[in-house]
């Protein structure tokens, strides 16, 4: 049981959002970003995140006769 939340864990530490994440914020402590570029990657892997999050319950969602139907 530890040993699959901690592979999740590992999963979910590289991805690709969360690694850009993770390189600009060493940037930013080197100084060779600024705020202002560090803020945008982090508002893009935000909303990159909300985007998926949208993506994934739109095409999960199952539509029922009535809907299918257009009743009330």
């Amino acid at each position: 049981m530890i040993s699959w939340r901690f592979q999740r864990l590992i999963e979910k530490l590289l991805s690709v959002k969360f690694v850009i994440f993770i390189v600009a914020t060493v940037l930013l402590c080197f100084g060779v970003l600024g705020a202002g570029e560090w803020l945008t990657v982090a508002l893009t892997v935000i909303a990159g995140r909300e985007i998926q999050k949208f993506k994934d319950f739109k095409f999960t969602r199952t539509v029922t006769s009535e809907e299918s139907l257009g009743s009330d």
